[in-house]
């Protein structure tokens, strides 16, 4: 039995903990039972060999495990940053986009807002400029009313004093000396 454990020891390649301990189960399920007991018998110097070869490499199995831990919790770190960069990217654009909209809102309101006043204004400057030339044509109208009330008494006076002279001139057609 002693070229069995020569054999574990030569091995060049390290031997995995799960290999190790199915090594140990199998020892153990070929031993030899104590008859009316329990027990079995082990051969000692294959256990003990088994052994040592489960402490040598559980440190390294830890190591590996722990790297695997610390590998696995420095991806979701950076999974998770990731997550949150681009979480608040998002909520930084939807901000932005809620401020050009409500910019743009607040624009178009503006400018709704001024194009009525311009409206307003643009209806009572015409109101205004009616109402004075209105006013301006009615003071014409009176001025002409007046001008023509003034031609018309003119008239009236001319064709009177026509009438009048007519009237006195003598009816012979000589002149008196």
């Amino acid at each position: 039995m002693s070229d069995i454990s020569d054999d574990y020891d030569l091995e060049p390649e390290p031997v995995s903990i799960v290999d190790l301990l199915d090594r140990l189960e199998s020892l153990v399920n070929q031993s030899r039972r104590v008859p009316l007991t329990p027990n079995i018998v082990v051969n000692e110097e294959e256990m003990l060999d088994i052994l040592d070869q489960i402490r040598v490499g559980l440190p390294e199995e830890i190591k590996e495990a722990r790297m695997l831990l610390e590998t696995r919790e420095s991806r979701l770190r950076e999974a998770q940053e990731q997550a949150e960069q681009i979480l608040l990217a998002a909520q930084e654009r939807a901000e932005r986009m809620t401020d050009q909209h409500e910019v743009s809102r607040r624009a178009t309101v503006e400018a709704d807002e001024i194009l009525s006043d311009a409206r307003e204004r643009s209806r009572k400057m015409r109101r205004d400029a009616d109402d004075y030339a209105r006013e301006r044509m009615e003071e014409l109208e009176t001025q002409l009313a007046s001008a023509l009330n003034q031609v018309r008494r003119g008239l009236e006076t001319l064709e009177a004093g026509r009438e009048g002279a007519a009237e006195e001139k003598p009816k012979g057609r000589g002149r008196r000396r």
